[in-house]
């Protein structure tokens, strides 16, 4: 899990590409799911 806060949200890395997220909370759930 990496990533980085941004004004828009949150940067989450995913399978080696970042996707904007609503909240670090977003992508943790999406990664852990």
């Amino acid at each position: 899990m990496k990533g980085y806060h941004t004004s828009d949200g949150y940067m989450g890395l995913v399978e080696g590409r970042y996707i904007l997220f609503a909240s670090e909370a977003d992508y943790r759930d999406y990664v852990e799911a």
